[in-house]
């Protein structure tokens, strides 16, 4: 009778054991994200908010419902984050890379360049965690050749050392980088290599064609760092020819009064889109200008200095304009509280198409985006981006988030190439019959804000138009394989006037 009692204790005890096995596999279990996260009470889109889930760090996993997981964030609190959001990985928390190495004493600098991407690990073929502005701080935790591992508040991670100031650097085998004042140069040959490191040896990332005109922002010994179709990259100087037909624009005096023609304007210390923001001008606000210069506007700011507007984004009077009437004011008001999830085509390993003269599609697209979505949010939309920085997200992913959120408008965000560079102008898609009218309305705003040839609105079996169950469009906004369509759609006027054109269309939609 005893021997029995033993054999059945023995299962007993088994089952016992399996919530502590299943407790220990699942602690094991850490997520990381690529994109800021909201943290909320509890596995729902109805929990409040209560923190922010940092890009490139680790947390946690204290239980795993399928759609949402319950993260560790610290200090005894907890929160929970959608599921489909984040990557998952075996292992604790506790391996994250935020480790210092103990041969290199931790130091502070600052990013000198705007858009520096953040990697996972030291070269150019590791993951994109985020980018980084201009005078970040950071923290230099080690190197490695020219990279330096930094922690800063969006994560850790790897950049070149030579964009950083201050702090622990390798810089022996680099020439210094010396920055310029924005001067220009014409392309003196053909299909000149762009490259993304001032080196034979660096990666390809486009090509320019001769006698296009290049900005020169930092030169680095016999290269050229420049700026061109939105991105930046370093050629050799002795491709390029010094550009004496271009002359400094000089500043016309003027007394007038401009007016924001869109929420979410930014207001520069200089006439430059590269220039820091001041502030942000919402649609009706008026300005006195003082002076014109190119396609910019000096004014005056209530605080008593001095600011520079794009004139393509305001309209300009002689006398002071009044604020918009009641009936323009409601037309804001009809996109407040509404989803619209806005998809940047493309990301990461997926660079989309590349331009006549090199430009990659996957950054243009992200360019309108966040263009789009400033203005969104001004109006008191709720706005969701399928991805914020370059980093590959799948077409499920995609239409998953489109569902996820209950998306009011789902706006896939792409540009066009073809064989023939001939072709030019903008096409918008759908797929049900239910989509038509988002994709009419915004297709009709933007033909007649930017003037392309309308190349109509169309049915097409696009994964992210065919799964997707809210309202949704697709938008092919110019073609990147015709140089000078190439070069318009890259201008900051037509990403402006697009965006522009875009949420006006959002607006006849929802009215």
């Amino acid at each position: 009778m005893i021997k029995k009692q033993h054999i059945w204790i023995i299962p007993i005890m088994m089952l016992m054991l399996i919530p502590a096995i299943q407790a220990k596999a699942e602690s094991s279990l850490s997520v990381q994200s690529t994109t800021v996260l909201n943290i909320r009470e509890g596995p729902s889109l109805d929990d409040s908010i209560i923190g922010k889930m940092e890009i490139g760090t680790s947390y946690k996993v204290l239980t795993d419902n399928g759609d949402w997981l319950k993260i560790d964030l610290g200090n005894g609190q907890a929160g929970w984050v959608a599921a489909y959001l984040v990557t998952k990985s075996e292992g604790s928390s506790n391996d994250a890379p935020n480790t210092q190495t103990d041969s290199v004493t931790a130091s502070e600098g600052t990013i000198s360049e705007n858009g520096l991407r953040l990697r996972k690990g030291p070269g150019t073929e590791y993951q994109v965690i985020t980018t980084l502005s201009k005078d970040t701080p950071v923290t230099i935790l080690s190197n490695e050749g020219d990279w330096a591992e930094i922690q800063t508040a969006l994560g850790t991670g790897w950049v070149n050392s030579q964009y950083i100031i201050g702090g622990a650097q390798t810089t022996s085998d680099t020439t210094d980088v010396s920055q310029t004042d924005g001067q220009t140069a014409i392309v003196a040959d053909d299909d000149i290599n762009v490259r993304d490191t001032a080196s034979l040896n660096g990666v390809v990332i486009g090509k320019l064609a001769k006698g296009t005109v290049i900005h020169i922002v930092a030169e680095d010994g016999d290269w050229a760092k420049i700026q061109f179709s939105g991105n930046t990259g370093w050629v050799s100087k002795t491709l390029l020819t010094e550009d004496s037909e271009v002359e400094n624009i000089s500043a016309k005096p003027i007394d007038a009064s401009v007016t924001i023609l869109h929420d979410g304007t930014n207001i520069r210390s200089e006439a430059s889109v590269q220039a820091s923001v001041l502030s942000i001008a919402s649609e009706g606000d008026s300005f006195k200008a003082t002076e014109e210069i190119g396609d910019w506007y000096k004014i005056e700011l209530a605080d008593g200095q001095a600011g520079y507007v794009a004139s393509w984004i305001v309209s300009e009077s002689a006398e002071k304009q009044t604020a918009p009437s009641s009936q323009d004011s409601n037309k804001t008001g009809d996109l407040k509280g509404k989803t619209i999830v806005i998809d940047p085509g493309h990301g990461g390993k997926d660079s989309g198409t590349i331009g006549a003269v090199g430009t990659l599609e996957k950054t243009l697209t992200i360019r309108t985006a966040n263009l789009l979505a400033k203005k969104l949010q001004a109006a008191g939309s709720n706005v969701v981006m399928t991805r914020q920085n370059d980093f590959f997200i799948s077409l499920q992913d995609r239409v998953n988030m489109s569902s996820f959120y209950k998306a009011d408008a789902f706006i896939s965000i792409h540009y066009d190439s073809i064989k023939d560079s001939s072709v030019r102008g903008m096409t918008s898609y759908y797929y049900s019959s239910s989509q038509k009218e988002l994709a009419n309305s915004l297709h009709e705003n933007i033909i007649e804000a930017t003037q392309l040839k309308d190349r109509g609105v169309r049915k097409n079996d696009y994964f992210v138009l065919r799964e997707n169950t809210q309202p949704a469009t697709l938008l092919e906004l110019g073609y990147l394989s015709n140089q000078q369509e190439e070069a318009l759609v890259s201008s900051q006027k037509y990403q402006e006037t697009v965006s522009a054109a875009i949420y006006e269309g959002l607006e006849s939609y929802f009215q």
